[in-house]
């Protein structure tokens, strides 16, 4: 289910920290490219972090663990990393002036060493009965704190006698003395206008707020705050909350506002202290719960009285944690589609991760994590969130990757922590001590925990690897030092003793002695490598198997391990290697590995080389009652095509390959009809029609794109245009899915890199017909149906590369690199993809940023003959779409075009190229779900030094109506944080337990619908369609 490749979305901000402002000699890139970046001076990026503490008389039982626990964090942070501050509820009486709301107690300042004792020594001093308020104020408290952050007028806090202001003595000696310091909110007694303490215009902004229990705010107070934000321009219509007792309270209204539309951007947090379960305090609750959602931070509720406020500090340093996190890299979901109820997932999501070497060399750390879904009920029914082993939430929503804390499935829990990485300690969990040395909680870190933690738990010796002879490869056969068949020359080393120490060290030996340990016989911690584009399938087998992934990962395996979250498969414990397998053609990458010497090409790194790949392609795999195969493709690590049974998953046989396995000739293809064959991106997809039979049963096929020709690399001014002769992967194979014989082969005008969609019957699931894409910006229909496969036909529907229907020279065009997502309606197929080319990321490719692109719905009614007749006298005089068929959409135009503008072309296109989506470009494949289309997009910009941290782009996730891009939620997308290459969006049927009933529900999902997180789970946004309109076409395919 789902069309999913694999994409890198961020990057670790230390990665690479140039930017070559000059064109590179280099004339070819790839996505990875995108490395180059800028990293400014670190005072741009400490946090400002705004404690708004509740000091009503609430305060009183959790006051001294409460004071406690801040105490304790701020001891332990490290100085010069963040900027702390401290709000309080407003107190009355003396010279304390109306209105009331909330005031500064200490202003933001750089916590370096000497400020962390004047805190420490303020916090030390404060008083519950001195230092109470009157009465609850959250929505003037965040009146109030938006305004100090911005640099507004103050609203409640100019008046109050413990304000921090310049010249301030009349508090106490811990007061006076942070008072004396530079940094005031207010410049003078006198002065109502906050001093901004915002360094930079980009630094983060964060509110911890420390609830103690409901705390109503008064009428006049709601009204006030209601006030103050629409004269902001702010929403102030009522979030919905369940139950809805302090719905009226605009505290969630004004986190939504700061999080989402302020020009001076504030994220929440809350921390519910003593949650009340009865009265007044399930409602408050709910309260502090949306403040939190919608102010994208997290809540959490903790008991003050354990160990003197220990889970007031955890959760403080839980949030500090991803407070100062920064970007690193991951790649799409995937979910095992479950045995007994069809189309239907089990709650069980893998992801691929992968981190670049800072050095640009080209052995890459990566893993294999798991995760789950959660629900929760809101005010508009069941929410679903990512959630690691532990169920806490697993996204970090200011970086939109794995929180700092969170511990995947697979990982050891944290009281079993180890030191194995006290050789190179990292992670930045600040609640538990000792974790960057530890595997566990392995949270953003790529190589801790999960898959890669049990794969370095065995020893090199034990792994079953295995490979096939290069003579033939007719059946599988030991990856070891006692296979002859392995050659020297083919692994690129002379002697024995280097033949024998290479093959150790691709098992997993740490022969160079990477942790200094003098230990080089045990497993190194580099064994696992990057997974940057294999897209890993899960496989329910059902019964005591379980689950079982299969994945390319670029350390030269193709990889099958355990799946189950807990259970083991045998003796393979949860999470461990069932078995491996390296290609004959891949023996000559490992040395390059193992060296680590020579750079990959980057355009900052001239002296390099292409990064090497190896099964980083798509994998597929079809189940029936009898049989499990197995499908993986290469993309750029080569342009071959392998299939297994893996019907006994631990015994893995060898059924065919196809392909030519080497990149630069045609040497040793594996069949003479098979040579055109590119670079293997696109998946291969199994299906069935009623067509190919034996005895009356239809029989298992492939279809798959012919490849990617690498002179679509290019970039520069001469490459324009050029991949028009001698080419590779134009193409479109029609394979028997057990033999791999080849059945059927179409020819197209350029090559065709992605999938192929097909679309099946709806009643009987047998395919009729399959949409294909190609580099050229064309749309093709192949008809299936009841023919023989050699009867098969092809038509090419459209033609959009240029805007005029046939490309002149010297001239980029739109290309198509993922699967058309196709949508069976009652009158046409809607078809729809975007272009782009997510291998050119960078202004200073020629080839990228000449190209107006463009997403695309194309009207194809296959059963109509005449159809595309009325687009000859406008297309050139041919019988297919061209841009002038189609209506053209502003995406920041919100108008629904009309019915009219919509019947009278044969589709529409949203019209990258102009103003801020100039350089735009479709990045990932798209996915519809109730009648709401997703993708997501990027654009290069230029370098400014006024942004903080990487220059990543310009990214954005785009939701709208299939038929007609009508906006979601009155707007077609949001800015995806950091930028990037987001993943591909999947979608479908998932089921997790019921938050109230703790029955098992079967709910739709998505995932990469979400600017704050592409990993991000939701329910999907629903859009109104036609009642006839029929489901996804891919819904009926097997894996």
């Amino acid at each position: 289910m789902g069309r999913v490749n694999k994409m890198l979305i961020k990057i670790n901000k230390t990665l690479l920290a140039i930017w070559l402002l000059t064109v590179s000699s280099v004339a070819w890139s790839e996505d990875i490219d995108l490395f180059t970046g800028i990293t400014l001076p670190g005072a741009a990026n400490i946090p400002n972090v705004l404690f708004v503490i509740d000091n009503t008389a609430n305060w009183n039982s959790a006051f001294n663990n409460q004071m406690n626990a801040l105490r304790t964090v701020l001891n332990d942070i490290e100085p010069n990393k963040f900027k702390f501050g401290f709000m309080m509820f407003t107190e009355s009486g003396g010279a304390n002036a109306n209105p009331g709301g909330a005031y500064v107690r200490a202003a933001l300042r750089l916590m370096d060493s000497a400020n962390k004792q004047l805190y420490l020594n303020l916090l030390n001093s404060f008083d519950k009965n001195a230092d109470k308020s009157s009465g609850g104020k959250v929505g003037v408290s965040m009146t109030e704190a938006y305004y100090y952050l911005s640099g507004g007028q103050a609203f409640a806090g100019h008046n109050k006698v413990k304000r921090d202001h310049a010249g301030n003595i009349s508090g106490t000696v811990a007061s006076n003395a942070v008072y004396a310091l530079p940094g005031n909110a207010f410049s003078s007694s006198l002065d109502s206008n906050y001093t901004s303490p915002l360094d930079f215009a980009c630094q983060k902004n964060f509110i911890i707020y420390i609830s103690n229990g409901p705390a109503q705010d008064n009428s006049s107070d709601k009204t006030a705050a209601n006030s103050q934000l629409a004269a902001l321009g702010g929403n102030t219509s009522e979030i919905s909350l369940s139950p809805s007792g302090s719905q009226s309270n605009p505290g969630d209204e004004w986190a939504r506002y700061m999080a989402k539309d302020a020009p001076t951007t504030v994220r929440t947090y809350t921390i519910d202290v003593n949650p009340v379960a009865t009265g007044q305090g399930p409602g408050f609750t709910a309260l502090l719960k949306s403040m939190a959602a919608y102010g994208k931070g997290k809540y959490f509720s903790v008991n003050s009285s354990i160990d003197s406020g220990a889970e007031i500090t955890d959760a403080i340093k839980r949030i500090l944690s991803e407070i100062q996190a920064v970007n690193t890299v991951f790649a799409s979901a995937s979910l095992p589609v479950s045995v007994n109820t069809q189309g239907t997932h089990l709650n069980q999501i893998f992801v691929g991760m992968f981190r670049p070497d800072i050095s640009a060399l080209p052995r890459w750390h990566g893993n294999l994590k798991q995760y789950q879904f959660k629900a929760s009920l809101t005010g508009e029914g069941i929410a679903l969130n990512l959630v690691d082993a532990d169920e806490a939430l697993a996204i970090n929503k200011n970086t939109g990757f794995i929180a700092q804390c969170s511990r995947t499935f697979w990982t050891p829990n944290t009281t079993n922590l180890d030191t194995y990485w006290s050789f190179k300690p990292d992670g930045s969990c600040l609640a538990i001590a000792n974790s960057d040395i530890s595997n566990t909680p392995d949270g953003e870190v790529v190589e801790k925990g999960a898959a890669g933690y049990q794969l370095r738990s065995i020893t090199p010796d034990s792994r079953i690897i295995k490979t096939c002879n290069p003579a033939g490869c007719s059946s599988l056969a030991d990856f070891n030092d006692a296979n002859n068949a392995i050659t020297q020359s083919l692994l690129g080393v002379t002697g024995n003793a280097a033949r024998t120490k290479l093959i150790n060290w691709a098992r997993g030996q740490d022969a160079l002695d990477e942790n200094g340990n003098s230990n080089t016989i045990e497993m190194r911690p580099s064994a696992h490598g990057d997974v940057v584009h294999s897209r890993p399938v899960a496989v329910d087998y059902g019964g005591s198997t379980g689950v079982v992934v299969f994945y390319g990962a670029n350390d030269g395996f193709l990889h099958a391990i355990n799946g189950n979250q807990t259970s083991g498969i045998g003796s393979f414990q949860a999470g461990s290697e069932l078995w491996s397998f390296i290609a004959p053609e891949h023996y000559g990458k490992l040395k390059r590995l193992y060296d680590n010497t020579l750079g990959i090409t980057l355009p900052t790194v001239n002296d390099g080389t292409q990064k090497p790949y190896f099964f980083d392609g798509p994998i597929t795999a079809h189940k029936s009652a009898s049989v499990t195969w197995l499908y993986a493709t290469q993309r750029r690590g080569g342009r071959m095509i392998y299939a297994f049974d893996v019907t006994s998953p631990t015994n893995p046989v060898l059924k065919w390959r196809q392909g030519c396995p080497n990149q630069n000739n045609d040497t040793d293809c594996t069949n003479a009809g098979i040579v055109d064959i590119g670079q293997t991106w696109s998946a291969a997809q199994v299906f069935k029609s009623s067509g190919y039979e034996v005895a009356g049963t239809p029989q298992p096929m492939l279809i798959i794109g012919g490849g990617y020709d690498t002179c679509e690399d290019g970039t520069i001014l001469s490459d324009l245009n050029t991949c028009t002769a001698a080419l590779k992967g134009n193409k479109i194979y029609i394979l028997d899915a057990d033999s791999g014989a080849l059945l059927k082969t179409f020819t197209t005008a350029r090559s065709v890199a992605a999938t192929v969609t097909v679309v099946p019957n709806k009643i009987t699931g047998l395919a009729d017909y399959a949409y294909a894409v190609d580099t050229g910006g064309n749309i093709y229909r192949v008809t299936m149906g009841a023919d023989l496969p050699a009867n098969w036909s092809m038509v090419k529907i459209a033609s959009l590369g240029c805007d005029t229907s046939i490309c002149p020279g010297g001239v980029a065009n739109r290309k198509f690199l993922f699967a058309p997502e196709v949508v069976v309606t009652p009158n046409f197929n809607a078809i729809l993809v975007g272009s782009g080319d997510r291998e050119h990321p960078l202004l200073t490719h020629f080839t990228t940023t000449s190209v107006d692109n463009a997403f695309f719905m194309i009207k194809d009614n296959p059963a109509d003959p005449a159809w595309w007749l009325p687009e000859v006298p406008i297309c050139n005089g041919q019988a297919l779409a061209c841009m002038t068929s189609l209506l053209p959409i502003d995406p920041d135009d919100m108008n629904i075009p009309s019915e009219t503008d919509l019947t009278a072309k044969k589709g529409w296109y949203l019209a990258f190229g102009s103003g801020d989506h100039d350089k735009e470009q479709v990045v990932t494949s798209a996915v519809v779900a109730m009648g709401t289309v997703t993708f997501s997009t990027n654009g290069p910009i230029l370098p400014d030094p006024s942004l903080c941290g990487t220059n990543l782009g310009k990214a954005r996730v785009y939701n709208m109506g299939f038929l007609d891009a009508r906006p979601i939620g009155g707007t077609r997308y949001g800015v995806i944080t950091g930028g990037g290459l987001p993943p591909s969006p999947v979608a479908g049927m998932v089921t997790v337990v019921h938050p109230a009933t703790g029955g098992n529900i079967t709910v739709p999902f998505i995932i990469g619908a979400n600017p704050d997180s592409p990993l991000e789970g939701a329910s999907p946004k629903a859009t109104a369609i036609p009642a006839s309109v029929k489901r996804r076409a891919y819904w009926y395919l097997q894996q």
